[in-house]
């Protein structure tokens, strides 16, 4: 809602070391990322790559989750339940907009975040669950959730 960003979800069924591998190394020579993080657990079964590129003059980051197909339509309703909101609601959609833009200026989220940062689930739950329209009441609220 803020940034470019695109989310993608791989059935882990076929997570194995060559694949996940291979993918890294075909994303590093296509994309040429800015930045570029990954986390390859076999033991669990869990798997992550993620990178910051340049597509067509804009700045994209895309995340890369292995992921039971269960986890991956739970993330797709998940997401088709935030997009539903966001359309009934103007209010809670600008409230969402208003908190991200605030955060990225503290970089607390976005492209530049620090170590310190907060993810989207986040801001989504505090203003569509917890009713928080603000972002110095979300950064209260994401202060009590931090500590835990």
């Amino acid at each position: 809602m803020t940034w470019n960003d695109l989310d993608f979800y791989i059935d882990k069924s076929s997570l194995n070391g060559a694949n996940y591998y291979g993918l890294a190394s075909e994303i590093l020579k296509k994309f040429v990322p800015g930045h570029f993080d990954g986390a390859f657990h076999m033991e669990n079964e869990s798997a992550f790559l993620g990178f910051e590129t340049s597509i067509s003059g804009d700045r994209w980051n895309v995340d890369i989750w292995w992921k039971s197909q269960t986890e991956i339509n739970d993330s797709i309703a998940y997401a088709n339940d935030i997009a539903r909101l966001t359309g009934e609601n103007p209010t809670l959609k600008n409230a969402v907009i208003t908190i991200k833009q605030d955060l990225i200026s503290r970089r607390l989220y976005g492209f530049d975040k620090g170590k310190k940062h907060c993810h989207s689930k986040e801001i989504y739950d505090a203003v569509f669950h917890e009713g928080i329209l603000s972002t110095e009441r979300f950064l209260a609220y994401a202060e009590s959730f931090q500590k835990s």
